[in-house]
């Protein structure tokens, strides 16, 4: 990950606490996604870590400069080829930002004007308000999904201040569905270069002086029965 990092208290505060931010570590059995920087291609790889340390390709993130800046891909499991199942947006202005993934849009919004706290509606669970809070330290910046409903932890995404080339890592509570997965990895990756954009840009002080925090389902979205498209009341 080839970010910049400076001092932001209002972004990534140590007082960030959630719930379920003691799931450190989760269950052994979880499946385990590894984040590497490949400064060769400039663009990161998520793998599978295996239990003896082996990395299975899975995922490929592009970045460049203009929207959307980041394209996710699937790696095959039988050829070289990859395929784009999804892009996520950073605004110049604006601290929200936008996802889509297999042709559905996500609407990243925050809950906090200085906190890393956001949440959106969850197309892979039926349209449940899933929310991302982030707790700091000097080292590690772990950012928690939960279910904003109940509080259940639905994955973690702990990334390395300091990394050159291994960004950070998935955590999972033990098996997880191909779509839950693939919109935590398309999610999560994408906040993470929405906060690094915040604590380096200073149009988004402005941005988040004028955003409109609060509850995606505040907003009066919801799914469509069975369609999986989000309309709006």
């Amino acid at each position: 990950m080839s970010t910049t990092h400076e001092s932001s208290p209002s972004t990534s505060s140590t007082s960030e606490t959630t719930p379920s931010a003691s799931l450190n570590p989760l269950t052994s059995h979880g499946l385990h996604l590894q984040v590497t920087f490949l400064w060769t291609k400039f663009r990161n790889e998520i793998a599978i870590k295996g239990s003896n340390g082996t990395l299975t390709p899975l995922y490929i993130m592009h970045r460049r400069p203009l929207k959307p800046q980041l394209r996710y891909e699937r790696v095959s499991d039988t050829t070289t080829t990859t395929t784009t199942i999804g892009t996520g947006s950073i605004n110049t202005f604006s601290i929200d930002s936008t996802c889509t993934l297999h042709a559905q849009e996500i609407h990243l919004k925050p809950l906090k004007r200085w906190k890393t706290q956001y949440n959106y509606l969850s197309h892979a669970l039926g349209g449940i308000p899933l929310s991302w809070i982030a707790n700091s330290t000097l080292k590690e910046w772990d950012f928690v999904c939960v279910n904003s409903v109940t509080q259940e932890p639905v994955a973690k995404f702990s990334v390395n201040w300091w990394a050159v080339k291994e960004v950070g890592n998935f955590y999972f509570d033990g098996k997880v569905r191909e779509g839950v997965r693939d919109e935590i990895v398309v999610t999560g990756l994408t906040l993470l270069y929405v906060m690094t954009t915040r604590m380096n840009n200073p149009f988004h002080l402005l941005g988040a002086a004028f955003a409109r925090p609060g509850k995606v389902e505040e907003e009066g979205m919801e799914m469509r029965d069975g369609g999986g498209k989000m309309k709006v009341a």
